[in-house]
């Protein structure tokens, strides 16, 4: 029973002096006393510490000066010798001697430089290393009028000194400790455990904010604490009375943020417009490029030699922006920068156009056109040397648009706008990385232009149209449907989607299109399933989309207001567009996964997708290309590569569909390899109806 209750108490103990440590209150408090009774300590013991080593120090002198009054009296009768003197030394605390009386000196052993009074204060009398003073006396009876002067052993003071203040201040400590744990205990009981009760009253008050009365309490003190807990009562009354209220203010100041966000960034904005450098390169921006090219062929000096305007990109940097992170790739950028400047003696002919974009005037007076392209030859075969960022090593592929002045533009707008052309059709080529402008650029500039415009007014005017496709399990059972989107132009005829999807892109316009073949798509599953349709639908997600924080909530929106089951929405997601922003993309698709949104990487093997980040995507089916499926089952590289596919999809636990099934052959084999889904020509080719009712999930 005593061992209970000692454990017990021990238990006590410990937890109250963990209370203690971890209040900070008491801590500071607690350190406060300690210190206070140290400094007290230590100013009674700074002048005890004095007192004692001038006592000590008198000690020593002392002795020191009964043995030269001895040695004196000794030699009245005989003459002082240096045997003497050294025999005194021997035999006292001296280590040095001067005896001086009518002119005659005797001395012997050390010499005495600084000679200190031996009546004055001591601890003010200059030491030698080895620890010893020098004193004089007067003509003294005592000392039978001899003028003396003596060094003095004081070494052994400082060890008795030291010992003295470890005895001071061992004693110091245990009263400063007994002295601190006595406050310890009164701070507890009066203000500790007060103070936690209050505190974890307040806690659970502030987590549950909804509810401020249940946390009510009668007031149990009449002092401070008291007084506190009532205050607060008081509160929690008050916060039940204005609850409603604050959360209006708390929508309201929401307001008033965005509302002052959204200012501050169009101000960010206007001060990025008028900044004339690029802030990461420190290279000319657009505007200064162009000013000062317009400059430069403004001048009348000008003339006399073929220049040009060259455009440069990097290619896929987005890429490397996504696999080795944005600061390797503004590392790399910087660098590309670097020795892009290294070409021009002016700072205004060179530019960061945006991006990985840059611009450069090439060419001098006098020159040929063919030292323009072996200067463009320098520029290029300069980038795409490797980069060296810290320990690892990057290859830069580069494409470049070429315009020359007086052949393909006067103005630097239009030598600039006709380079950028042809640096955009080097990244589509294969094999030609340098483009000069040529005239039947123009034609495509103004085709370009023209079917943006047609683009615009075929989303206008409804002229767009869904085409479904089907998608079937190995025993050939209809699955679901792909959603494919096709425009018919008034005067062109079908235009293909290779064609004016990428212009869509790259205009923005996929954006308004995207949402609306959502909505067709939506409004056609909820139509299929009044007809009895169990399946899927899947819709093309665009990189732009994909990227748009509000597009989840656009898709919720629609699901619900048609009353559709998010599992019959499948999203198909190209790898290229995972990596051109993979940390906004997951955000994206994490979102999607909370919707219970199905989710596909399409074109699978033919981007530049990281397995880590695959791995870590909520993906469920796994599309192989139609250019892996065109050459089965006779091309060995295109069996290992989708068999590779298929294997690895159905380890990490996603289904895998082929597109682009156009034999039987291709359909055998691919079932064979454990292929879940097959679509394609041979299952049915695109068109305006997709499920047919009852009839077609019979059938299928």
């Amino acid at each position: 029973m005593a061992g209970e209750d000692h454990a017990l108490a021990r238990r006590s103990f410990n937890e109250w002096a963990r209370q203690l440590a971890g209040c900070r209150l008491c801590r500071n408090l607690t350190l406060a006393a300690f210190a206070a009774i140290l400094a007290i300590e230590v100013a009674i013991l700074i002048p005890s510490y004095r007192n004692y080593e001038e006592d000590l120090l008198n000690e020593r002198v002392d002795v020191a000066s009964q043995a030269v009054i001895t040695f004196l009296k000794h030699s009245r009768s005989r003459e002082i010798t240096i045997d003497a003197l050294e025999l005194l030394i021997a035999s006292s605390p001296l280590t040095g001697v001067s005896l001086r009386r009518d002119g005659i000196e005797y001395e012997a052993g050390e010499a005495i430089r600084m000679p200190h009074p031996a009546d004055g204060l001591l601890r003010s009398a200059p030491r030698t290393p080895q620890g010893t003073i020098d004193l004089s006396w007067g003509a003294d009876p005592l000392l039978s009028d001899y003028e003396v002067l003596a060094r003095v052993d004081v070494s052994d003071v400082s060890s008795e000194l030291i010992a003295f203040v470890f005895r001071i201040l061992g004693l110091s400590l245990l009263i400063a400790v007994f002295v601190t744990a006595v406050t310890m205990f009164v701070v507890d009981r009066m203000m500790l455990s007060p103070l936690l009760k209050l505190r974890d009253r307040i806690s659970r008050a502030g987590e549950d904010a909804e509810h401020p009365l249940k946390y009510l309490t009668p007031t149990g003190r009449c002092d401070e604490f008291g007084e506190v807990e009532g205050v607060f009562n008081s509160m929690l009354k008050q916060n039940a009375a204005y609850l409603s209220r604050l959360k209006l203010l708390n929508r309201e100041l929401d307001q008033l943020l965005e509302e002052r966000t959204r200012t501050l960034r169009r101000t960010e904005q206007e001060l990025k417009i008028r900044t004339l450098y690029d802030q990461l390169t420190g290279l000319a921006n657009r505007s200064l490029f162009e000013e000062q090219l317009d400059h430069h062929f403004s001048d009348p000096d000008h003339g006399g030699g073929e220049e040009a305007v060259l455009v440069l990109g990097l290619n896929d940097f987005q890429a490397l922006n996504g696999l080795a992170g944005h600061e390797t790739g503004d590392r790399v950028l910087q660098e590309i920068a670097r020795r892009i400047a290294g070409f021009s003696a002016n700072h205004g002919w060179v530019a960061r156009l945006g991006g990985d974009v840059f611009g450069l005037l090439v060419g001098e007076r006098g020159r040929a056109s063919t030292d323009i392209e072996v200067g463009i030859s320098a520029v290029i075969e300069a980038c795409q040397r490797p980069v060296q960022v810290g320990r690892k090593t990057f290859e830069c592929e580069v494409s470049a648009g070429v315009a020359v002045s007086g052949l393909d533009g006067l103005d630097a707008r239009t030598l600039l706008s006709h380079a950028e052309i042809a640096m955009h059709r080097a990244k589509k080529s294969p094999s030609q990385r340098v483009q000069f402008f040529a005239s039947e650029f123009g034609d495509q500039v103004l085709h370009r232009q023209e079917l943006i415009h047609s683009l615009k007014a075929a989303i206008e005017n409804r002229q767009l149209q869904l085409y479904f496709q089907p998608q079937c399990d190995r025993l050939r059972r209809n699955t679901g449907y792909e959603a494919l989107l096709r425009w018919h132009h008034p005067t062109l005829g079908p235009v293909s989607p290779a064609e004016f999807i990428p212009l869509a892109e790259e205009t923005g316009l996929i954006v308004k299109i995207g949402d609306w073949v959502l909505e067709q798509a939506v409004a056609t599953l909820k139509g299929w399933s009044e007809q009895g349709f169990t399946g899927r639908m899947a819709v093309n997600v665009s990189a732009l989309q994909l990227h748009d924080p509000g597009f989840a909530d656009r898709i919720a929106v629609s699901l619900r207001n048609k009353g559709v089951s998010a599992r019959q929405l499948e999203l198909e997601i190209t790898e290229t567009a995972l990596m051109q922003d993979i940390e906004l993309a997951m955000a994206t698709l994490n979102r999607f996964r909370e919707l219970d949104l199905t989710l596909a990487v399409d074109d699978f093997g033919t981007g530049y997708s990281s397995l880590a980040y695959l791995k870590a995507l909520p993906v469920s089916r796994i599309k192989i290309d139609r250019t892996f499926v065109t050459g089965l089952p006779d091309n060995e590289q295109d069996e290992a590569l989708c068999r590779t596919i298929i294997n690895m999809a159905h380890t990490m636990g996603c289904e895998v569909i082929a597109e682009g099934v156009e034999t039987e052959a291709q359909a055998s084999w691919l079932a064979l390899a454990g292929c879940d889904e097959l679509q394609g020509y041979l299952l049915g080719k695109p068109g305006l109806q997709g499920f047919q009712g009852t009839a077609d999930a019979d059938d299928s």
